[in-house]
């Protein structure tokens, strides 16, 4: 029986994503975690609740951030997350549990161009991650307005360092968007926010403006009263809001945070160790591991005539007397390919596949003993084939390397180079003897 096996290393994903609260207790961290790569968006959720140490009454709302705008929620469990590239900045916000099915705003941070664009219309450019809150029964905009000074509290300020935020807030290339609003011909048809202040040490001071605005039309735009009854009329239940910032405002939050998300994955941040390392025993865990199915991979449901979503699980049914497995160190993807060069420590004397075998029969030993190895030096492009192979009248190893062969000790077996493992059953009235392997091999 011939087994290819993958290396863990090659099953899994490490991501980064920033956690906002919705509340104002903390400002965002980013966590990073481990998942499959062949995982779905229940599984990152699940790992990610793990890391940031989610309370029982929370839920994780996960998104993609492009541009300064929400772009993509992760909101399907079972889609899958090989469709998440390393490139991406992904948030996720935390929510309460109790109504899942509560609206939430989206508040999208705008500051105003120092100069006048051309026909009378002013320029404004969208900057900062945004910032999510769930909403209440009945919304207002004393509701939206509250909520938003109540999400901002992480990013508050002391005087002392303003000048730092406010340096860092006028950086070019923290923003990315901008938007033209006509505000000579709209700021008639429309009523100004009430109160619309943010009251520091000097006292009141008006330094935003609320709108309501249209997903998909940036430019479809509405300010807000305060005593405003509004209706979340979106499919999706979110509430789009745009707060446009006065310069005399900006000052009064630190918006660093806001303006620098980490990509999923910085290979420079994640310098891979002189030598990972794993157990054949996970290679085999992760060859049986259940493995969901992306939507490109449908399985035709004969009962139902339907192309449905599904899961694959492979089994070992029946072992051979003799078993080769196959390392997969090479790791092929739609950009990059490569030799893993992964330690994988394999047992020599006693390979116990018992609890791997889907049919069990008594009378069959489970058991095996390594009797030969075929390494492999080099790269993806070309390299260099030895072998280990175990004379069992000379009772020891011998190392086969292109006309050199020569003794070797067992603990120099074992390396990084392991390509290919040949092993023989352990007979259960011979444990400790292996069947002759006829060699020629001179001493």
């Amino acid at each position: 029986m011939y087994l290819s096996l993958p290396l863990p290393s090659t099953t899994m994903r490490t991501m980064t994503i920033t956690v906002f609260s919705t509340d104002g207790t903390s400002g965002p961290s980013p966590y990073t975690i481990s998942v499959p790569k062949s995982g779905d968006t229940r599984t990152l959720i699940n790992a990610l609740s793990s890391a940031c140490s989610l309370r029982d009454d929370e839920r994780l709302l996960v998104a993609e951030v492009y541009n300064n705008s929400l772009i993509r929620y992760l909101d399907e469990p079972s889609e899958v997350i090989s469709l998440i590239r390393d490139g991406d900045r992904l948030v996720a916000y935390r929510l309460p549990k109790d109504n899942e099915d509560a609206p939430i705003v989206v508040f999208r941070n705008q500051r105003m161009e120092s100069s006048l664009s051309s026909f009378g219309r002013k320029s404004w450019k969208t900057f900062g991650t945004p910032l999510v809150s769930s909403l209440p029964d009945t919304v207002t905009g004393s509701n939206i307005y509250n909520l938003f000074l109540k999400v901002m509290t992480p990013f508050r300020v002391s005087r002392g360092d303003a000048a730092v935020a406010d340096q860092t807030l006028g950086e070019s290339s923290l923003v990315d968007e901008t938007e033209d609003i006509n505000m000579s011909s709209d700021a008639s048809e429309h009523t100004s926010i009430n109160n619309n202040s943010v009251e520091d040490e000097t006292g009141t001071e008006d330094v935003m403006q609320f709108f309501l605005t249209n997903e998909r039309i940036p430019d479809q735009r509405m300010k807000i009263e305060m005593d405003l009854s509004i209706t979340v009329n979106d499919p999706h239940k979110r509430l789009h809001v745009a707060v446009c910032w006065e310069d005399s405002g900006l000052d009064q939050y630190n918006f660093s945070s806001l303006n620098s998300l980490p990509e999923v994955y910085k290979a420079v941040l994640f310098s891979r160790r002189p030598q990972d390392t794993c157990s054949l025993y996970a290679c085999l865990e992760a060859f049986i591991k259940e493995e969901p199915l992306g939507p490109e991979d449908m399985w035709y449901c004969p009962g139902c005539k339907e192309h449905r979503q599904a899961s694959k699980k492979l089994d070992l049914w029946r072992l051979p007397e003799i078993l080769i497995i196959h390392l997969k160190r090479f790791s092929y993807s739609r950009y990059t390919k490569n030799k893993l060069e992964t330690f994988v420590d394999f047992p020599i004397h006693d390979l116990d596949l018992s609890k791997y075998i889907g049919h069990r029969c008594q009378d069959v030993p489970h058991n095996y003993r390594l009797y030969a190895t075929s390494n492999h030096y080099g790269s993806l492009g070309g390299g260099h084939y030895t072998a280990y192979v175990y004379h069992e009248g000379k009772k020891g190893w011998y190392d086969f390397d292109d006309r050199h062969v020569g003794p070797i000790t067992e603990d120099s077996i074992k390396t990084s180079a392991a390509y290919v493992l040949f092993y023989r059953r352990i007979q259960e009235d011979s444990l400790d003897t292996v069947t002759d392997i006829d060699s020629d091999i001179p001493t």
